[in-house]
């Protein structure tokens, strides 16, 4: 479980069979693999064992849900910006026959797809274990 302060909103559960990506105080870079047993202590994975203190950072890439809501913003903008230069240069081509009208609107069009660019690159990546931020081993027992 990795937690940001005390709200329960914003817990990030692993459970076992899960693929982890973290960074341990041993290497500095992410290591891939899969949790098949948690201990109050210990997390047991495919190649390794470690202890929650030892952990430094998690990629939370593909599991925190905030990153959805970012990863919808920007495909709302970059699909914006696509439609809007589609239709003004069918528009121009069908009314002038030429892009004369679909060059007014391109600056507009071109800051959407970047704007939705930008807020693509905007996602949580890692949570690290400082501060606030805690990494726990908690066992929940299931009916």
């Amino acid at each position: 479980m990795l937690q940001h302060g005390a709200k329960e909103k914003s817990r990030l559960t692993f459970e076992i069979g899960e693929e982890i990506s973290y960074k341990s105080t041993k290497f500095d870079f992410l290591i891939t693999d899969v949790i098949v047993d948690i201990q109050p202590d210990l997390v047991v994975l495919k190649e390794n064992v470690l202890r929650p203190a030892d952990i430094t950072a998690i990629d939370i890439r593909n599991k925190d849900p905030r990153n959805a809501t970012v990863r919808n913003m920007a495909y709302l903008g970059m699909g914006a910006g696509a439609i809007l230069l589609l239709t003004t240069t069918i528009n121009s081509l069908y009314q002038q026959g030429d892009l004369s009208q679909a060059s007014d609107l391109l600056p507009l069009s071109g800051g959407l797809i970047v704007g939705g660019f930008v807020i693509s690159k905007m996602q949580y990546k890692t949570f690290k274990h400082k501060g606030k931020n805690k990494i726990q081993a908690v066992i929940l027992y299931g009916n």
